[in-house]
Parts: C-alpha cells; structure tokens; sequence
C-alpha cells in the first residue's frame, strides 16, 4: 500500500488487513517497560490507533482529540501505539493528561508490520503511517483507516461511530441461552 508524506508517496511495509477478518496479536512495550500483546480476541472492543509521532502538532491534537471522544464509552480499551522513545511518551502522557487510552511503544515494529502501517522509506522511514483500528470482542477487524496522507487527520466521526455500533451490539459467540437450546 502507498500513502503520501507532505505530497510525496511513501511505500508501506506490513501485512494488508481486511475488514471481517482476525486482528492479528502484536507485541507492544508499555511505559513501565514490560511487553505486553495488543490485537486479536478481548473482553472488550479495542481501538487502535497508529500515531506516527506524538512530537509533531497534528499527532499531539489526534491524540488529545480521541482521549476526548472515547471517555465514557463502556467497554472500550483504547491503545495509542507510536514509536517515538519511551521517556518522551511517559513526559507527553503525564503533561497532556491522556488518561482514556493507554500509550504504548512498538519498539520492534511489530504492530507496523502486522497491521501494514510502517513507512518503509524517506523522512518518516520507521514510523508508523496515520491509522486506526476497531477490533470487535471476536478479535475480527470492524474498522480500519489509513489516511491517505500522513499529515491528515483521521475520520474521528466515523471510527467512533463504528465503535458505538459495536458496543451496541451483543456479542457472537457461545451464549448459555444458546446451548440451552440445542
């Protein structure tokens, strides 16, 4: 897949999701240093959102912006994933107050290449490209965005729409009431 940067186009590496297919696991470091796995079957509805850096304006207000919208949805676990250094993003969560969404470092770039969103040359090569995911409680890809261009913002209305869709939802799957009846 290809994006823009600044009107340039950029190759993306990784593996090409779908909608309605599995959410594959990738391993993420979170601020206290231990890894832990985001994506594929949760509890609750994931949001994952792929922040290229948390240094520059427009990622700093995508950020703030989702920490808003997604306070008060029940039954949402909300990841930012950046690769920006860890002492940066431990500073920009206490002095931004992001207390909706848990930020997280893909050090070995392995939600990039998971989820087809790492720049793979010029400026912003080992970055992560401007996207969002909504993984349902089946662990199936519900939503995706990759914005076109790396400086544009993403289509908040329609991500939150999504999730609020989903979480109105019943959740698939085995239920007692179902194996009663069989």
């Amino acid at each position: 897949m290809q994006i823009t940067v600044h009107g340039t186009p950029t190759e993306l590496s990784g593996r090409e999701l779908f909608l309605g297919k599995e959410a594959p696991a990738a391993r993420i470091t979170k601020l206290d240093n231990t890894k832990n796995v985001i994506g594929m079957i949760a509890p609750d509805i994931q949001l994952l959102i792929a922040i290229p850096s948390l240094k520059t304006e427009v990622c700093s207000l995508g950020a703030k912006k989702f920490n808003e919208m997604v306070k008060g949805i029940k039954k949402l676990t909300t990841i930012m994933v950046t690769t920006d250094d860890l002492e940066f993003v431990k500073g920009y969560q206490a002095s931004e107050s992001i207390d909706s969404a848990e930020l997280v470092i893909d050090e070995e770039r392995q939600f990039a290449k998971k989820y087809g969103v790492l720049i793979s040359e010029g400026k912003l090569k080992d970055r992560l490209a401007r996207a969002v995911f909504v993984i349902d409680r089946e662990g199936q890809i519900a939503y995706k965005e990759i914005v076109p261009e790396v400086v544009d913002e993403v289509n908040y209305d329609a991500c939150i729409e999504a999730i609020t869709k989903l979480a109105s939802e019943k959740k698939k799957g085995h239920t007692h009431e179902n194996w009663m009846s069989v």
